[in-house]
């Protein structure tokens, strides 16, 4: 899988996670991801990769929806789940 492949794959659960969230409910939200581009992308702390700027936008019309959102890079070696 290409690294474009997996951030597509990563963005897209992220907005559907986020999704099913608000639909429920939910208003206060925490999501880590093990994505440096992708947690970063959300921040707009980068330019966002032109292979998710809709999925971001999605993300973003979601966040809007919530009082409270976190949104945390951990490293790969620290997401006991990837392994």
């Amino acid at each position: 899988m290409g690294t474009a492949s997996v951030l597509i794959a990563k963005a897209t659960a992220i907005r559907n996670g986020i999704k099913v969230a608000v639909q429920v409910g939910f208003t206060d939200i925490h999501i880590e991801g093990d994505n440096k581009i992708l947690i970063q992308a959300i921040h707009s702390d980068i330019k966002v990769p032109w292979e998710i700027q809709v999925l971001i936008q999605d993300i973003h019309t979601y966040i809007q929806l919530c009082s409270n959102v976190h949104i945390t890079y951990i490293f790969r070696q620290g997401n006991c789940v990837a392994y």
